[in-house]
């Protein structure tokens, strides 16, 4: 929906202004329909100015707010911000949509509100005003809000529960700076930025990084999600925010998988109502909306449910598509997605890209990011969007999140049988053991393999003897400590594992390449599967009515069913954006063997010099281990290079 730049600065120095432009400035992109900004002085008189040259002369401000606008909902200017109160005495910049601002505007007007835009930012600054802190508990949605409470003297921040729209911070002195994007605050800060040296390490070495509030940059922070803060406005040093969870995903586990809380019937009838009214919500815009279609099952479920809402409006739902035509069968989405439009015949459009596209653009995609992508396939999300932007879409719909939601990976199924044995449930586990050979018509030993040894051995094979042994060799972080353990309180490891994979794990990896993919490009990604109701719903559910030996996402699938062909509900892989690594980066290897050889780059102490020069003159692109290697050390010199940070 837009960007956002906040700036406190406690000894209100002359460079603040000069400070906050610089913000505002790497990040059009994020709002090409407006902007808008706001300077409190230290005796809480506000200036409100709708462009840089309309800034009071020789301000000194002691708060600073500048806005970039995506107009989606209430397209006029009654709906611009900075959005202040009637008596000038909050102002809120908001990123992000609230889908039951209708509910909750109407709850407000019964109050005596009147509202004098038709959108959902003045009723979340409405919701503020009535309730504090405590109306983001009944918000639904997603957003990255920042307020100024004059009355106060505070300023308070806050993210939606699963961090779909980002929100950074740091702290200097008696400077805090917030923003939507990390080049931000680098843009207002002296010197070159360095690297999280233990994110970097864990990257190169291929680890899952448990994703922290931490980022690749040192110094630099997100705000958690679920929670608030407030930092007072005056005083000397910002001190690190204290924040404050709002709500907790543990609250909503199931509490005994003996006594669900519905019969699996009911819970199935139930899930489709949810999902529906998750996706009416979500389609709600004065823009053009549309949908990604790669022929999964996540993606495909939406479309079938919203593209009877938009024919209930008289238009076709435009879906966007990525593949390569003629791929083998193992990386062929495109199939799918036929399948899915014979059974809906949408308008549809599709994207591919070719190895001169990957070299010409991953430095642009890389910076988007502000991270190396851990894979090919974020260059694939990019390039959709680009897609979506192209053909007229503001708004697009996204099926990520079901597979960490519902238990749609192989580990969750390794998990559903650990815990069958864990608590000593062998009937149970053999009846899962043979539900799965039957399944894949393998044995049990090819299972345990396949289940124990493979994931093992991949963790054996990771590439990093290019890394200088003591690089990185402060270990993890006590808070990274502390988030590995995390698996929550359920009784449940399939549900623990889950737990962990929001809280902590992949979901962080998903929305945050979503966003900065999305809004490069001007387009606001949604993702319903995120809908709170839907997911406090589905993690009420025992571990069995999402995964079990014979299908994961088990309640989700049988949704689809009724929806979908059997092609794309009964398809046992999962492909997501299924990119051909080996041809593509064998094509490009020149340049890459150039960027990560050149001098700046390799002679970083993260090396051993000696070691890389083996690899990158030993590379293979048709060794996986050594694509994956070779992909992340082009990946992080493009990071180096694109935001200028310094590694070692």
């Amino acid at each position: 929906m837009c960007g956002i730049s906040v700036l406190l600065d406690r000894a209100a120095a002359p460079d603040g202004l000069d400070a906050l432009m610089r913000m505002h400035a790497p990040i059009r992109h994020r709002g090409p329909d407006g902007e808008g900004f706001l300077l409190v002085e230290r005796d809480g008189r506000a200036h409100r100015f709708a462009a840089p040259r309309a800034a009071p002369p020789a301000a000194r401000p002691l708060v600073g707010l500048a806005f970039r606008r995506l107009k989606i909902l209430d397209l006029t200017e009654a709906a611009a911000q900075p959005m202040g109160s009637a008596d000038g005495s909050l102002w809120m910049v908001f990123n992000g949509e609230i889908y039951n601002y209708r509910e909750l505007r109407a709850e407000l007007e019964a109050g005596g509100r009147v509202f004098r835009s038709t959108g959902d930012t003045e009723v979340a600054l409405a919701a503020f005003e009535a309730w504090g802190e405590a109306c983001l508990a009944r918000l639904d949605g997603m957003w990255a809000i920042v307020v100024v409470d004059l009355r106060r003297r505070r300023l308070l921040a806050s993210r939606d529960r699963f961090g779909i729209k980002p929100l950074y911070w740091s702290a200097t002195g008696p400077r805090l700076l917030l923003a939507s994007e990390i080049k931000q605050i680098l843009a207002a800060t002296a010197g070159k930025p360095r690297a999280n040296r233990s994110l970097v390490a864990r990257y190169l070495r291929g680890l899952r990084l448990p994703c922290l509030e931490e980022t690749f940059f040192d110094g630099v922070r997100s705000v958690p999600p679920a929670t608030w803060c407030e930092v007072p406005l005056d005083g000397a040093a910002v001190e690190a925010p204290v924040f404050h969870r709002y709500w907790d995903l543990a609250d909503h586990y199931c509490r005994d998988p003996h006594r669900p809380p519905s019969d699996y019937d009911d819970a199935l009838a139930r899930l489709r109502s949810l999902l529906e009214d998750a996706v009416a919500s979500h389609d709600v815009a004065d823009v053009t909306v549309g949908s990604l279609l790669s022929g999964g099952l996540d993606s495909s479920t939406l479309v079938s449910v919203q593209s009877g809402i938009s024919a209930a409006r008289g238009c076709a739902l435009p879906t966007f598509s990525f593949g390569f035509v003629g791929a083998p069968p193992e990386l062929d989405e495109l199939r799918h997605v036929d399948a899915v439009l014979q059974r809906y015949p949408l308008p549809n459009h599709r994207a591919s890209y070719d190895a001169a596209w990957v070299a010409g653009n991953a430095p642009a995609v890389v910076r988007a990011m502000e991270e190396p992508p851990l894979s090919l396939a974020a260059l694939a999300q990019y390039r959709v969007f680009q897609l979506c932007r192209e053909r007229g879409a503001t708004v697009v719909l996204d099926g990520q999140g079901a597979d960490e939601i519902f238990a749609g990976y192989a580990y969750h199924q390794r998990a559903l049988l650990a815990d069958r044995l864990r608590k000593g449930r062998v009937r149970d586990f053999l009846k899962e053991l043979r539900a799965l050979e039957r399944t894949h018509s393998v044995s049990a030993l090819a299972i345990a393999r396949d289940f124990v040894l493979r994931p093992a051995s991949r963790r054996l094979a990771r590439q990093d003897g290019f890394l200088a042994p003591a690089f990185g060799a402060e270990g993890r972080s006590a808070e990274m400590e502390a988030a590995i353990r995390d698996r929550g309180r359920d009784a449940s490891l399939v549900n623990r594992r889950l737990h962990y994979d929001v809280r902590w794990g992949n979901v962080k990896v998903i929305l945050d390449y979503g966003d900065k993919n999305a809004m490069a490009h001007s387009v606001e990604a949604r993702v319903p599967y995120f809908d709170r109701k839907l997911v406090e719903f589905a993690f009420s559910l025992p571990d069995d009515y999402k995964v079990d030996g014979t299908q994961r996402k088990r309640i989700l699938r049988d949704v689809a069913r009724s929806l979908l062909p059997a092609a794309v509900t009964e398809r046992p892989e999962r492909l997501g954006f299924s990119v051909p690594d080996g041809p593509l980066l064998g094509e490009i290897w020149p340049r890459m063997r150039e960027v990560v050889g050149d001098e700046g780059f390799s002679a970083s102490p993260c090396f051993d010099r000696p070691r890389l020069r083996a690899f990158l003159e030993g590379f293979d692109p048709r060794r996986g281990r050594d694509r994956r290697g070779a992909w992340r050390l082009y990946a992080l010199a493009l990071w180096s290079g694109e935001l200028g940070a310094r590694i070692g």
